[in-house]
């Protein structure tokens, strides 16, 4: 099954769950009504839309466990950046761009794989597999065993901006790493890195060597900073405490 297959089958099994529309999801995730039918027609997603997408329904985003594993098919299999870039994705710079924030369409993600399956031997896979695994451990639901539904989220957005929801409602231990909060908030990973140093940025975990992002600090921390007007500096009437 493609990755966008998957995708789908996790949004599809999210509206069943909670009796969202196709075009309320659409228009609450991406800002888009429309997007079950373009993706019925063949339009293929972005990995950063894809990730917009699993943080809304609560589910684990692809992007940072697909650039562990180009990481990971780097290190044990010892390929050269530019080789692994020309040969896999067709783009010397392809692995520079894809660690530097970058969002490959889920065609090229798929094909990517294909290769790297294709250009490791069984001790190779197997070690990838487990450095892959151990840093992003397969969700139960997906390993068969029975998952607990969430509870239906309310609106969460206007037609424009991600507005704070009720957090009660909210998948809490959905953590995102630096590169996943920045898609899902269309900045940059650089971007949240300075705002840590600054202290501008939402609420994070230092979790050993890693960064974690908790969606519900991510979406309360945006809203602080919803604005009516160019002249509204967010302490007027209404501004968030």
């Amino acid at each position: 099954m493609t990755t966008q297959a998957t995708l789908i089958r996790h949004l599809d099994a999210y509206r069943a769950r909670t009796g969202v529309s196709a075009r309320r999801l659409g228009l609450e995730a991406l800002n888009d009504p429309g997007l079950a039918t373009t993706l019925a027609r063949g339009r293929t997603l972005r990995l950063a839309s894809a990730d917009r997408l699993l943080a809304f329904i609560g589910a684990a985003p692809l992007g940072p466990r697909f650039r562990h594993e180009v990481e990971t098919f780097l290190r044990v299999t010892r390929t050269k950046r530019a080789v692994f870039g020309l040969e896999a994705a067709g783009s010397p710079s392809f692995v520079a761009r894809l660690l530097s924030g970058a969002s490959p369409t889920l065609a090229t993600v798929d094909r990517v794989r294909a290769w790297m399956r294709a250009h490791a031997n069984p001790t190779e896979r197997a070690a990838i597999a487990r450095a892959v695994e151990e840093a992003f451990p397969t969700p139960a639901s997906e390993r068969g065993a029975p998952a607990s539904a969430p509870v239906p989220r309310s609106v969460l957005t206007d037609s424009l901006t991600h507005t704070q929801g009720d957090p009660s409602m909210r998948d809490h231990t959905t953590y995102l790493d630096t590169r996943a909060a920045a898609a899902h908030l269309d900045l940059s990973p650089r971007t949240l890195d300075r705002y840590r140093v600054s202290g501008d940025g939402p609420t994070y975990f230092k979790l050993g060597a890693r960064v974690r992002y908790r969606l519900p600090d991510i979406e309360a921390w945006a809203a602080a900073r919803r604005r009516r007007s160019t002249s509204d500096d967010g302490t007027g009437p209404g501004a968030a405490a």
